[in-house]
């Protein structure tokens, strides 16, 4: 096999494994090998090709490459095999994502008993549903009565009541 076969053979090996990895996923394995072909290629156009040769394939590297992983963020994702083979991520919606104040906010005033020890965060009981509180102050052990005194991040901030 002539030399310039075999820098062709590489170059088109590497180029062939960087594309499948767009279809094969495989945690950036098919990139480094293709890489790594990639770059004997290069080796071998130095080798065989000569200095001036060597320096072409090294910048056609470095104008493809980047072009490649540009098309392959921004572009393949939106092809109709792409959208088959990596569909969109869900849209959170404020349901998703917001914490349920207006749940929790009905605790607030009500009596309740402490499920786990609150330091400061634990599990509280109200009407007999269990819910994640805060500790206003401290520390408070299990089965402590409880006060629930305001939302904060989704918890109820509870004290112990003054009975």
């Amino acid at each position: 096999m002539s030399e310039v076969a075999i820098i062709a053979l590489l170059f088109g090996a590497g180029a062939l494994i960087l594309v499948a990895e767009l279809f094969i996923p495989s945690h950036g394995v098919l990139t480094v090998v293709s890489l790594a072909l990639l770059t004997a290629g290069v080796y071998q156009t130095f080798r065989y090709g000569g200095e001036k040769a060597g320096t072409i394939s090294v910048l056609t590297c470095l104008v493809i490459l980047p072009a490649f992983a540009v098309v392959a963020v921004k572009v393949w994702p939106k092809t109709w095999v792409g959208r088959r083979i990596a569909p969109p991520n869900p849209v959170a919606t404020t349901r998703d994502t917001s914490v349920p104040v207006e749940e929790m906010s009905r605790y607030i005033g009500q009596s309740g008993r402490s499920i786990t020890t609150l330091r400061p965060v634990g599990i509280c009981e109200f009407n007999g549903r269990r819910v994640p509180c805060v500790a206003e102050f401290g520390m408070l052990d299990a089965g402590v009565a409880v006060e629930g005194l305001r939302v904060i991040s989704g918890q109820l901030a509870v004290q112990e009541r003054k009975t």
